[in-house]
């Protein structure tokens, strides 16, 4: 089968694990030809930088093709348009029977939906990742969302087989910006790569090695651009006013200038928290496998579910999105929920007094995950 997503606003970057890198990883594991177009912005070492248009096989066997965005009235439409005329011809030379295409916003969805009418028997899927803690945030922005965009979606909506989106917040967003019916919506979770037993086992014991850690340790990881909205400084302090030995916490991400002042101070503070600077999310992936606490006390993020697929138990903000219909099975028996600094206190003492609260929390979490998470079943959904 060839499978084509398109993300021409998503900034693909190779070695990431957002959605699309790893459904690409799975459908070529499936044994399928996967091409993704998108547009010529990648990010290296946290920064966004931009390259130029580029056609070739990536080291998964997909094939890469970066274009760039046709320029419309000035650099600000010619971004939130994202129109590229290049587009419709690569359609026509690939043949694909499936189309993703990340994002339910851009001028190309037409163009797609003008080639699958012309090909009915290509499969047509879109997947939304926004809400309003991410797009139509103001008046202005929510009114070209409602008006421009959303004509794009209802010119291209005839064709398209489902809208899959990942959270109920996702879900209201589209509902209330375009007003996608509920019949053209389905949801596939964010998902992660189950890793073993022994694959934990392992990468738990490399990291007591590495870091002569006790045996006993308590494994405990966070990472992102720490900005102010990550409550990394809270979860530093929290940390800090817990000093049980067998505790380690391990940062990972940039430090925004901003925030120098305030967390550097708090990491070299306490020996027992090691800042690892940015990597790649696959290198952080592989870490997990061996952290016992994910913490993400502040926004939401991908790691979540990839956390989970480690093996991991989540200390999370409450959000709607982990205490509603949509994981409806996730409860205070999977995750720890966090509102504050005394929250996350008291959850450090209590895995430290009584470590089979975690262990029981880390195996529902992880039985959990290899029935909703695991990105090798949901890939093929698209196939379908």
């Amino acid at each position: 089968m060839k499978i084509l997503h398109i993300s021409l606003y998503a900034h693909y970057t190779e070695g990431m694990l957002y959605q699309e890198n790893v459904l690409i990883d799975m459908n070529r594991k499936d044994g399928h030809d996967v091409t993704i177009i998108t547009d010529v912005e990648r990010y290296e070492g946290g920064k966004l930088v931009k390259g130029p248009e580029e056609d070739r096989i990536m080291a998964n066997g997909a094939r890469l093709i970066r274009l760039k965005h046709d320029r419309v009235i000035n650099s600000f439409f010619t971004e939130k348009i994202q129109k590229c005329r290049k587009l419709r011809k690569y359609l026509e030379e690939i043949q694909p029977d499936t189309i993703l295409y990340h994002g339910v916003n851009g001028y190309e969805m037409m163009d797609v939906a003008k080639y699958c009418k012309e090909h009915p028997e290509c499969l047509f899927y879109m997947d939304s990742h926004e809400d309003y803690t991410n797009s139509a945030m103001t008046f202005a922005s929510k009114t070209f969302y409602k008006f421009v965009h959303g004509h794009f979606v209802h010119k291209a909506l005839p064709q398209v087989d489902k809208v899959l989106y990942i959270g109920i917040q996702m879900k209201e967003w589209l509902k209330d910006i375009y007003n996608i019916p509920d019949e053209k919506m389905e949801f596939m979770a964010l998902g992660g790569i189950i890793y073993s037993a022994e694959q934990q086992s392992a990468a738990r014991q490399d990291i007591i090695n590495r870091y002569a850690l006790p045996k006993d340790a308590v494994i405990l990881a966070h990472s992102g651009k720490l900005e102010a909205g990550k409550r990394t400084a809270e979860l530093l302090t929290a940390f800090s006013k817990v000093k049980d030995p067998r505790l380690a916490l391990f940062v990972f991400g940039s430090i925004p200038e901003d925030m120098e002042s305030t967390l550097r101070p708090l990491i070299e503070a306490d020996s027992r928290i090691h800042f690892m600077g940015w990597k790649v999310n696959k290198e952080i992936e592989q870490f997990l496998a061996g952290v016992d606490l994910y913490c993400q006390p502040g926004g939401q993020s991908s790691t979540f579910e990839t956390a989970i697929c480690c093996g991991c138990v989540n200390m999370t903000y409450p959000h709607a999105t982990y205490k509603d219909e949509t994981y409806s099975d996730c409860d205070g028996d999977n995750y720890f929920f966090v509102d504050g600094t005394e929250d996350m206190v008291n959850v450090f003492k209590q895995i430290t007094d009584n470590p089979m609260v975690l262990e029981q929390k880390k195996a529902k979490s992880f039985a959990f995950a290899k029935l909703q998470f695991d990105y090798e079943v949901i890939a093929r959904r698209i196939y379908q």
